[in-house]
């Protein structure tokens, strides 16, 4: 009679963790996928000011940043790569 409560318990705990888990990932994998996506268009946004000419520098603020995202926009790439792959792989399995 105790094992059977016990078992029970230990079951329904690893489930509870379970789901609570996949909600994290899925939480940090949305953040990853939003935070890309504004990067893209702070990079484009700085990128399209440094090379419209006007009065900006080669070394201005504005140039340094449009370098600075690209570093930042690798990781998030193979990320987003990675939430794709996953997804499919769910889906026709």
């Amino acid at each position: 009679m105790m094992t059977t409560v016990t078992t029970t318990t230990t079951t329904t705990a690893a489930a509870t963790t379970t789901a609570s888990g996949s909600a994290l990932v899925a939480e940090i994998g949305l953040m990853a996928v939003i935070s890309l996506i504004i990067m893209l268009i702070v990079k484009e946004l700085a990128g399209a000011a440094v090379t419209s000419g006007g009065e900006l520098q080669v070394g201005s603020s504005l140039a340094a940043l449009d370098r600075v995202i690209s570093i930042a926009i690798a990781p998030l790439l193979f990320v987003f790569a990675f939430i794709v792959v996953q997804r499919v792989l769910m889906i026709l399995m």
